[in-house]
């Protein structure tokens, strides 16, 4: 059985906007899924996809426990949760 969990479940995400030298950088903080919280603790990549004519912008998070993989798609200004890797006895 696969750990990978597929959701493509529209969330509720928070951002946050940085400034690292010359670079701005958008990074999600917190997610809310199922009437829960989930508040990231570490960004593994970011990268970009097309679907039709809209621009994704794919990350994957994690909150220490479980990895989250994000989609932003700037035509819709929508996030998608991708799916879910557990970690850890669940």
């Amino acid at each position: 059985m696969s750990p990978v969990v597929e959701i493509n479940k529209i969330v509720d995400v928070t951002v946050s906007f940085r400034r690292r030298s010359s670079l701005d950088r958008v990074m999600p903080t917190q997610m809310s899924y199922h009437g829960r919280d989930i508040h990231f603790a570490q960004l593994g990549l970011c990268h970009t996809v097309r679907r039709g004519q809209a621009l994704c912008y794919i990350f994957d998070m994690s909150d220490g426990l479980n990895d989250y993989s994000l989609e932003f798609n700037t035509a819709t200004l929508a996030w998608t949760l991708l799916s879910i890797i557990a970690g850890g006895d669940q």
